[in-house]
């Protein structure tokens, strides 16, 4: 979570969205930056609004002063990148390691609830069920998403590195299973339409 309320916004750090890149080169401007735990770094709108909009508050930044905004990337995608994520030589020997399955095996894991990789839709919602997150970016429009970040805050664009990479791993699913996961991800899926 990356609070820059003096430009106008909150970036709220979606997981596997290429947010600790865009952290690495905003977070100068930022007021608050929570990176570490993961828990803080990724914390959902609803925790944001309830943990971290009343400390902004109190430093002279109330709630209706800034947007949140987020990156939202093509369900399928997501979860692929979930499966190279937890690939990597780090995670052998972690009950998440999936170096030995292959993604039709994690989409399936996915699908029935064995494997966890989150929900966006409970990450852009407030307490009350409505949508807390006004702006939200697609991954594979992130340049739009820095563009609009670095005009907010009156620098030139940065370029962004890659941080995170996960190994590069060819995803091969059944049309069967795949039509599965994006039944499961429907409402990503939305969310991801209604992304910029």
């Amino acid at each position: 979570m990356m609070a820059v309320p003096e430009s106008g916004f909150v970036f709220l750090s979606t997981t596997k969205t290429g947010s600790t890149a865009i952290e690495n080169v905003f977070a100068p401007h930022a007021q608050l930056l929570a990176r570490r735990p993961a828990s803080l770094k990724h914390v959902n709108a609803r925790a944001f609004l309830y943990s971290f909009a009343p400390i902004l508050n109190n430093h002279g930044y109330p709630r209706d002063s800034y947007e949140l905004v987020c990156v939202i990337r093509e369900p399928v995608d997501w979860v692929a990148s979930w499966w190279r994520y937890r690939s990597r030589k780090e995670a052998i020997g972690k009950p998440s390691y999936t170096g030995n399955l292959s993604f039709d095996e994690f989409a399936e894991q996915v699908i029935s609830g064995k494997a966890k990789v989150g929900d966006m839709q409970s990450f852009v919602i407030a307490k009350d069920g409505s949508r807390a997150v006004s702006t939200m970016f697609r991954y594979d429009r992130l340049d739009g998403a820095v563009a609009w970040m670095a005009e907010r805050i009156g620098i030139p664009k940065p370029a962004l590195r890659p941080a995170n990479v996960s190994p590069d791993r060819r995803t091969v699913i059944a049309p069967s299973t795949r039509a599965r996961l994006e039944e499961h991800l429907a409402d990503h899926a939305a969310l991801y339409e209604a992304a910029i």
